[in-house]
């Protein structure tokens, strides 16, 4: 039940981030048109600033303000990378979620095979051993028709069946401990990887809230310097 929950999670995981990622993509992108107009304020200033005596000067500043603001938009998106990488980290983990789940259901799919198998072998020994066959089989059906097994042919039967029975017991032992020692192995790690993604995460997402307000406040003086510019002239 816990690696069915896990492997849910694990898909709900991965679609959350991949939706978060393409939508701050699209923002990054409308950010970074909005940005570079800015720098046809700058253009228009300084080709306005040429005809004009009085207010040149000031138009001219608030064209250089208007350049910086355009030009500091890639610095910006390279930093928001950085915190996006952080994210995709983290589709990669979803995957190894995913493939944890996997093998237990492999581990789990070996198991009952190994458990069915060697079930099959204790019956047929048993029906050897007794003479009774229990469910229809190719095997009862040829007996009916030509004949039963020779003592002989049936000892010798029953004496490697006993055999592939104590391996198959073995086999079985031997993957139940494999089973528990991966379970216990794995939900080690899922727990300390949670733990680790939980703190990961939340640095990510502050660190990029952060710097939106850092890129925001930026904005704010640029407007400012530009208005001192317009009130001086």
């Amino acid at each position: 039940r816990r690696f069915t929950e896990l492997k849910h999670y694990s898909d709900e995981l991965q679609s959350v981030i991949s939706h978060l990622l393409r939508v701050r993509a699209r923002v990054a992108d409308r950010l970074y048109g909005v940005y570079k107009v800015h720098g046809n304020y700058g253009r228009v200033f300084s080709e306005w600033s040429a005809i004009e005596k009085e207010m040149g000067d000031g138009l001219q500043s608030a064209g250089h303000h208007m350049d910086v603001y355009a030009a500091s938009i890639d610095d910006i998106l390279e930093e928001e990378e950085h915190y996006a990488d952080q994210l995709k980290e983290y589709l990669f983990y979803a995957e190894a979620l995913r493939a944890v789940c996997r093998k237990h259901e492999l581990m789990q799919y070996d198991l009952e095979m190994a458990a069915q198998d060697l079930t099959s072998k204790k019956q047929q020994c048993e029906e050897l051993a007794t003479g009774t066959v229990r469910t229809f089989s190719l095997k009862g059906m040829t007996s009916k028709l030509f004949g039963q097994e020779t003592p002989e042919q049936r000892e010798a039967k029953i004496k490697v069946l006993e055999e592939q029975i104590q391996e198959g017991e073995e086999q079985l032992k031997s993957k139940n401990l494999e089973g528990r020692d991966f379970v216990k192995s794995a939900w080690a790690d899922i727990e300390r990887f949670k733990e680790q993604k939980n703190h990961d995460l939340k640095e990510a997402l502050i660190s990029y809230a952060v710097m939106q307000i850092s890129m925001c406040k930026k904005g704010i003086q640029v407007w400012t310097n530009a208005k001192e510019c317009f009130s001086k002239m």
